[in-house]
């Protein structure tokens, strides 16, 4: 497999009716190389595993690139993300809730924008919805977390993790 620029964590629990789409739009990406999709199932009691199989027999070129790690025991959506840094080898991680979705160009823009600005940090607005597919965003780069954090504690964009890419040495965890 190439160098891994990004890897994209998602947590996997209870799903079933979202999964697909989610799991579409990522390996839908135009963002073909450099990148790794890791789940992590967290014993989820309903079918979205198998959801993500049989989706995955459809996209043969996607499968070198996606790790699935299975929970023993139940850990919740921060033990699930957790799971998944410890995976991650991309030089930027960024987290997908297994709900979402993201537009083709997602990460091979919020790659370009980090990447071009050799930022710690890169962000976007999202927009949520639930009926309809409009999209909103804006990526801002940032070239250290301290001017992040400055910046955006207080507003919309701080309080999700989906829309944000790391350097991996920033999204790392100590045990």
């Amino acid at each position: 497999m190439a160098d891994i620029k990004v890897s994209v964590c998602i947590p996997v629990y209870g799903v079933e009716k979202y999964i697909e789409r989610c799991v579409r739009s990522l390996w839908n990406q135009t963002m073909q190389d450099g990148i790794e999709f890791i789940f992590v199932n967290d014993c989820t009691k309903d079918r979205s595993m198998e959801i993500l199989q049989n989706i995955l027999k459809e996209y043969p070129n996607r499968e070198a690139q996606v790790k699935i790690i299975d929970h023993e025991t139940n850990k919740g959506l921060t033990g699930a993300r957790n799971t998944a840094l410890k995976y991650a080898v991309g030089d930027y991680i960024t987290h997908c809730d297994s709900d979402d979705w993201v537009d083709p160009d997602y990460y091979e823009k919020m790659y370009a924008a980090a990447s071009a600005a050799n930022a710690d940090v890169v962000y976007t607005e999202f927009l949520f919805e639930k009926e309809n597919d409009q999209t909103l965003y804006r990526i801002a780069p940032y070239t250290d977390v301290e001017c992040f954090l400055k910046e955006n504690f207080n507003t919309l964009a701080f309080n999700s993790l989906v829309n944000k890419m790391f350097r991996k040495e920033i999204a790392l965890i100590d045990d």
